[in-house]
């Protein structure tokens, strides 16, 4: 995959980048504008990103020419090592669908250039701008928030009987069709099957559910999804 954060044409790229850039100027600028947000603008046709705004700039370091000879491995390559697989799946599975589809959020933490960990929330759209499916990345610091959620925790010294109500994760439309196909007692390869989908691909919905409902199987997912599902 091959990345390119310039309005210049590289020579030896046969796409007109001046002319995406001109038909999608107004989005190019409200992305540079974004004093808060991380923008990254990956376009689907091509495999590869077309546009990163300064702020994300400033995460990289200056480090673009990386992420424009090695694309999505270099950015993967800034997130912590515990959380890498999950992430690399969902990115994965959501760009390689051909068709405009629900957002995903993302949660993890990278670590910048300059060796500071920050968590951040990765939320992952696909719009169709002139015939172009561009998949757009907004990738927010909630380092913060953690730090302060941190606090909330339960103490060690309260022990496992104090009981404290977990807010459900936020899932997408597809995992909750397969949250309720799991309900169900279909098994991955079933449910691949019955959703079009990849083994691979089913497999790895199963292992984010259970990571995002904290628990340690498909029983205890289904026990801790079952007030989700009746929604």
């Amino acid at each position: 995959m091959k990345l390119t954060f310039s309005h210049r044409v590289p020579a030896d790229d046969p796409m007109d980048e001046r002319a995406l850039f001109s038909k999608k100027g107004s989005l190019i600028k409200a992305c540079e504008h974004s004093k808060n947000t991380m923008v990254a603008i990956y376009l689907l046709e091509k495999s590869r990103f077309l546009f990163c705004n300064l702020k994300l700039k400033e995460l990289l370091g200056g480090c673009c020419e990386r992420l424009r000879s090695d694309g999505w491995e270099y950015w993967y390559s800034l997130i912590d090592r515990k959380e890498v697989n999950r992430i690399k799946s969902a990115i994965a599975d959501f760009i390689t669908v051909p068709y405009v589809q629900d957002a995903i959020t993302l949660k993890y933490h990278v670590t910048d250039k300059l060796g500071k960990k920050m968590f951040v929330r990765h939320e992952l759209l696909i719009h169709e701008i002139e015939h172009d499916l561009l998949a757009t990345n907004y990738i927010f610091d909630v380092s913060e928030k953690e730090k302060i959620e941190h606090c909330f925790r339960t103490p060690a010294h309260l022990g496992p009987n104090r009981c404290i109500k977990r807010a459900a994760p936020s899932i997408s439309p597809r995992e909750k069709e397969v949250l309720q196909l799991i309900a169900d007692g279909f098994s991955s390869k079933e449910i691949a099957e019955i959703l079009f989908i990849s083994n691979h691909t089913a497999v790895s919905h199963r292992k984010n559910l259970i990571e995002k409902f904290q628990v340690k199987n498909t029983a205890h997912l289904v026990k801790r999804a079952l007030p989700l599902l009746q929604l």
